[in-house]
């Protein structure tokens, strides 16, 4: 069986999707492969300012946005009770509108150092959301790198030489074909059966699909009804 999450490693909701994740991981243990795929949100902060945001001056506007976005990811905060820090919270600025460097740094962990890519996709959600640093940097996801012990040289060789590019691209024409319409999404499918969860599971409702659908295929092997 395998659940894949569709996301975005700048979304606070993403974050608060760890404690769902680790409960399905301690329940169902090998049973579960957990699977990342990429899904860029934010492809020019501009789709997302308000009108008010939009109508200031270039630098006011950034920085107007990102103290909008800082108050959502504090009021997602009790969700799970995940840590959120929102001090200095500035995300996106000038030539840094869009999220797309942060799915693209996952895809070049993922090729440099596949055994390595889930703590450091654990790590770039942490530093986006509770340690504010400017994650849309590329130095700043090189030094991520760095802590999770991968070869920097060989993380930034695969940011740069496309295969991060296409790997997303692969990515985003997953989302697609399962049929993702909100982030973060959950796609948990095991043989030729498949359940979509759209937006972050809350009371067990992640840990309700993957068991619901584990008792399905084994009564259908089974030859139970």
């Amino acid at each position: 069986m395998t659940v894949t999450r569709f996301s975005d490693p700048m979304m606070g909701l993403a974050w608060e999707c760890e404690p769902a994740l680790r409960r399905v991981r301690e329940r169902f243990g090998e049973t579960v492969e957990i699977e990342e795929r990429m899904v860029v949100l934010v492809r020019d902060v501009a789709g997302f300012m308000t009108p008010e945001e939009r109508a200031l001056p270039e630098n006011e506007r950034i920085r107007a946005h990102n103290a909008r976005l800082a108050q959502i990811y504090l009021d997602e905060g009790p969700i799970a009770g995940m840590p959120i820090r929102m001090e200095g919270f500035r995300l996106f600025g000038p030539g840094r509108r869009s999220s797309k460097p942060l799915c693209l740094a996952f895809e070049a962990a993922r090729l440099a150092c596949p055994e390595k890519a889930d703590d450091f996709l654990y790590r770039l959600r942490r530093a986006t959301v509770a340690e504010t640093r400017v994650t849309t940097d590329e130095d700043v996801l090189a030094q991520i790198a760095a802590e999770s012990g991968m070869d920097v040289d060989a993380f930034r060789a695969a940011l740069s030489d496309g295969r991060a590019e296409a790997a997303l691209a692969s990515d985003m024409r997953h989302a697609a074909a399962a049929g993702v319409r909100s982030l973060p999404a959950f796609l948990v499918s095991c043989s030729t059966r498949m359940l979509m969860l759209q937006g972050l599971p809350v009371n067990g409702e992640l840990e309700e699909a993957v068991s619901w659908l584990l008792q399905y295929v084994t009564n259908r092997v089974s030859g139970t009804s």
